[in-house]
């Protein structure tokens, strides 16, 4: 190629680079710029009953582009089976039914046990003493709990009728609302004024009794919020954990080398899609967007975060101070590129933002995506795109504001009236 062929292609670069950088260090830039964040701190101190008036946090509430790598991606669907954790399906077994689940999964000896059951209160004496007396009988065995605030303000795991001191438990609720995605978990919990008072998850008890190597790299994880990065699933469609019904189990129909030395969960699963008892919204959720329906059970939920933890396979989270400073250099950039064509192009601004908008969007989406799906780093960038959207708009109300503060004060602008 000669290079005559090289000059249009040189030129264009140019071009480009100056629509990026002309106005890049100029005030009104970045002063432009800032007015952008000063609109989303407003906008997203709005009450959210306020509904359509409030668009910055009605757009964050639980959605996640990541989820996409999950939904539509596929990422979990070719993980194979965890064979360290077995399900046992109670179904609908009563406190007798359970009690003899317990003592039978016993019997194959596994490692650990985690009984998945809230018990809200005592019901037969006989069975409730059956039921107690099964528990007491094996160590290993780990209760599920919830943790609450006490009328005394002090943290307390209850729920459950049979959790006593000398009982193993752990909390199975989520920081989130029922109503929304499971993305995160509290490996412990301690109380906001006995900071010795630290209370384990569900998942945690678990991992202390089976894996001493991977429960002390969550030991200093107290009120840490740890992304669930999810690897499997268990539908109609999908069995990605060995899962036996009680039935089969109490009738000897399980191979015990599925067992022994495992970690055994007994829970209530079920994997009809109508049916959303004991179900978690998950990013595995078909519809990432607007879901209506619960997907995964809850106990394989915890599953997940057990495969996690014992594959060390965790989700590094790029840090908000880090998240806000690449929204505010995507913000001075495109801020910089819509400037000079709001001054210099102004018939073809409109269309030159919506295209730089719209390019930019799918851009950071696909990149955030990329990295979650294959480096699991998540990089939150609503705040870049909210930025984008935002800018267009904000360049009206900063002209209106820099002409009026030059005409008062003689403040420097590239804006004058009546300039296009």
């Amino acid at each position: 190629m000669s290079n005559q062929e090289h000059v249009p292609e040189v030129k264009e670069k140019k071009k480009f680079h100056r629509h990026i950088t002309k106005y890049l260090y100029e005030r009104d830039t970045i002063f432009a710029s800032i007015w952008v964040f000063l609109f989303i701190v407003i906008l997203g101190s709005i009450p959210l009953n306020l509904g359509v008036l409030n668009p910055i946090k009605l757009g964050l509430k639980d959605f996640d582009f990541n989820d996409m790598s999950y939904s539509k991606l596929g990422k979990a669907s070719t993980t194979p089976i965890d064979s360290n954790i077995v399900i046992i399906n109670i179904g609908q077994a009563d406190r007798e039914g359970i009690a003899m689940l317990i003592e039978k999964t016993a019997s194959y000896n596994p490692k650990v046990m985690g009984l998945d059951v809230m018990f809200s209160g005592p019901r037969n004496q006989e069975t409730d003493n059956f039921l107690q007396y099964t528990i007491d009988q094996n160590e290993n065995l780990v209760l599920a709990a919830k943790y609450m605030v006490d009328t005394t303000d002090k943290l307390v795991a209850a729920g459950n009728y049979f959790l006593h001191e000398k009982n193993r438990f752990g909390y199975v609720n989520f920081p989130n609302d029922d109503k929304e995605t499971v993305r995160n978990y509290f490996p412990f919990k301690s109380d906001d004024h006995d900071k010795k008072l630290i209370l384990p998850s569900f998942t945690s008890s678990l991992l202390k009794l089976y894996d001493s190597t991977s429960y002390k790299k969550l030991e200093k994880k107290v009120n840490k919020q740890l992304i669930i990065n999810y690897t499997r699933n268990y539908t109609q469609n999908t069995k990605q954990y060995w899962v036996f019904n009680g039935d089969d189990l109490l009738m000897d129909q399980v191979d015990s080398s599925r067992i022994k030395g495992k970690i055994a969960l007994l829970a209530y699963v079920n994997t009809n899609p109508n049916d959303i008892e004991d179900k978690k919204f998950s990013p595995m959720n078909e519809k990432y967007a607007g879901k209506s329906t619960p997907d995964m059970n809850g106990i394989v939920v915890h599953a997940n975060i057990i495969s996690m933890a014992l594959e060390k396979n965790y989700v590094k989270k790029v840090p908000l101070w880090l998240n806000l400073l690449i929204a505010v250099v995507i913000c001075w950039l495109h801020m910089s590129f819509f400037i000079h064509y709001y001054l210099e192009s102004h018939i073809w601004f409109h269309l030159a933002a919506k295209i730089a908008q719209v390019a930019s969007a799918l851009f950071f989406v696909w990149l955030g995506i990329y990295l979650y799906d294959s480096y699991r780093l998540k990089v939150d960038l609503k705040y870049s795109l909210i930025v984008i959207i935002m800018a267009v708009d904000v360049i009206y109300f900063y002209e209106a504001w820099a002409v009026w503060m030059h005409k008062k004060f003689k403040y420097d602008t590239l804006f004058k009236p009546h300039h296009h």
